[in-house]
């Protein structure tokens, strides 16, 4: 086989196949028609001498020789991608723009330094930061209207890829003229009796439960007076005395005049902390915005 019978188009369509394991999805992601797609792929096979997928009515799935090219082709159009790139920087026309999603700057103390790092590489693309939820965030990156995510782990990844970054507990949130937030030694039972701030259900935060299962192991059901749609709204209102809540603990870092946090240990560090980005997305900026961000998190995580 001649190396140059393979073509760029030729490894960018078996990624989209391989990411979408569907002709007719990798087709209109590609804005093509299926059958010159399945040529294409059909020609790749064909100059290669292997099958790259198994082909059945319902299923597109890698041969074990596919799974063994994947990789390869990943790097080599990544490879591409930053020769673009360092081309581009050496006469000073590497411009873009990345847009980053978050759910809130609280839990992402370290989103400055990973920019900072970031522009050393990319200094002439410009950064847009947009607060949403984990479900907005998705869908804007389904969308194409966002670049990359810090979310909570969604259950679905549907097309995209993940690192998970960090995991923290909990503290409870009370006003400071509270009684029980002069008590050493706070547990989640001492609330039991209490007025509870809890998130609407609507905003899909997996990790409340973990507080309402601790909750009726020890025997109570949490009387909750409202709902709302932020932890830091939970904060507020605990501050105006209207009850108590269990918030994560990167709410810390935010302090109040008029409330007090404190730590409960019992509970385990279930609000984890995410990246996601589009599985197919091989661009230069992503990968080195990806490789920076687990830099900077691991350093901030050694002792």
């Amino acid at each position: 086989m001649n190396i140059n019978q393979i073509e760029l188009r030729h490894l960018r369509y078996f990624t989209r196949v391989a990411a979408e394991r569907h002709f007719g999805r990798a087709a209109e992601r590609l804005g093509i028609a299926q059958p010159p797609l399945s040529q294409q792929i059909r020609q790749l096979e064909e100059r290669l001498g292997v099958r790259l997928f198994d082909r059945t009515t319902r299923t597109v799935k890698l041969t074990e020789a596919g799974e063994a090219f994947l990789e390869h082709a990943l790097a080599a159009l990544a490879n591409v991608g930053e020769g673009v790139v360092a081309a581009q920087n050496a006469v000073g026309k590497n411009a873009g723009r990345l847009v980053i999603g978050a759910v809130h700057l609280g839990p992402v103390l370290f989103l400055p330094e990973i920019i900072r790092r970031f522009l050393r590489h990319y200094p002439n693309v410009s950064i847009d930061i947009r607060i949403l939820t984990t479900d907005e965030q998705v869908e804007a990156l389904a969308a194409r209207k966002m670049n990359i995510g810090f979310v909570r782990p969604p259950r679905s990844l549907g097309g995209l890829s993940m690192v998970k970054l960090s995991s923290e507990g909990f503290v409870a949130v009370l006003a400071k003229d509270n009684p029980l937030a002069a008590k050493n030694g706070l547990t989640l039972g001492d609330l039991r009796d209490e007025p509870f701030l809890a998130l609407s259900p609507l905003v899909g935060v997996g990790y409340q439960d973990v507080t309402m299962q601790h909750c009726r192991l020890l025997g109570f059901h949490p009387r909750i007076v409202q709902e709302v749609s932020h932890n830091l709204a939970i904060v507020t209102l605990a501050a105006a005395g209207i009850g108590v809540g269990v918030v994560p603990a990167w709410v810390t870092r935010m302090p109040h005049p008029d409330v007090a946090y404190r730590p409960l240990p019992e509970l385990p560090d279930a609000v984890e902390l995410a990246l996601v980005w589009p599985a197919d997305d091989l661009s230069p900026f992503i990968r080195h915005f990806v490789a920076t961000t687990r830099e900077v998190v691991a350093e901030g995580q050694r002792p």
